[in-house]
């Protein structure tokens, strides 16, 4: 997705004992470096480690991370 001149990759981190770690890579659009938060906090499915790492990118651009 992308939001506020970012590109926002949410792609979680799978640990290894069937939980998933959220993480995310913000890049700004036409222009590097990017920004890397990892390892944020662990979910059990990646879809709730997507959604989190999702609103933590959104509040993080909106300065309020």
């Amino acid at each position: 997705m992308q939001h506020r001149g970012y590109s926002v990759d949410c792609v979680p981190r799978e640990l290894g004992d069937g939980a998933f770690g959220a993480q995310v890579v913000l890049t700004e659009i036409c222009y590097h470096p990017e920004k890397t938060f990892d390892p944020l906090p662990v979910f059990p499915t990646t879809s709730e480690a997507i959604a989190h790492a999702k609103k933590f990118a959104e509040n993080w651009l909106e300065g309020s991370a």
